[in-house]
């Protein structure tokens, strides 16, 4: 008797679970605002597998080979994916790489160095791409750390 009464707790049981597994709400997707270009890179069922490796490889041939404005670069994505309203991919939860990185529970590190929103051409950005391309200021120190080139006559 006590064994038919445990085998039909057990089988209630493994009934209750399944009914309030099949009755709880399915997981939000996440809701991805539509790009403001055209088409993307690569075909967006690719970009969701791969942009990893693709920003991955890009940053290596930025950094060691100097290769800037590439299909992959990182800033190509966000100018296409920024969102129209707050001019960003990650400044709310709806944004582009926030919006998906949050539903797979993946940590972005990208715009601990990186600006999350489009670049705006300033006049005095402008006025320091010319000193950059003479070797004046690389950018990555301030210009009082580094060497400049003797323009004015030595003083002893």
């Amino acid at each position: 008797m006590r064994g038919w009464l445990l085998w039909a707790l057990g089988i209630g049981w493994a009934v209750s679970l399944a009914a309030s597994v099949l009755a709880a709400p399915a997981v939000p997707s996440p809701s991805v605002e539509a790009a403001r270009g055209g088409s993307c890179v690569e075909d967006p069922a690719v970009m969701r597998r791969k942009h990893m490796d693709y920003l991955n490889h890009q940053r290596d041939e930025t950094v060691h080979g100097g290769v800037r404005g590439a299909k992959y670069s990182l800033k190509t994505c966000i100018d296409c994916h920024a969102s129209k309203v707050s001019n960003s991919v990650t400044a709310q939860a709806g944004n582009f790489c926030i919006s998906c990185h949050t539903y797979a529970a993946v940590k972005i590190d990208c715009f601990e160095c990186h600006a999350s929103h489009p670049a705006k051409p300033t006049a005095a950005t402008s006025a320091i791409k010319p000193a950059i391309a003479l070797g004046l200021s690389s950018g990555l120190m301030p210009a009082s750390s580094q060497r400049v080139p003797h323009i004015l006559p030595n003083k002893p």
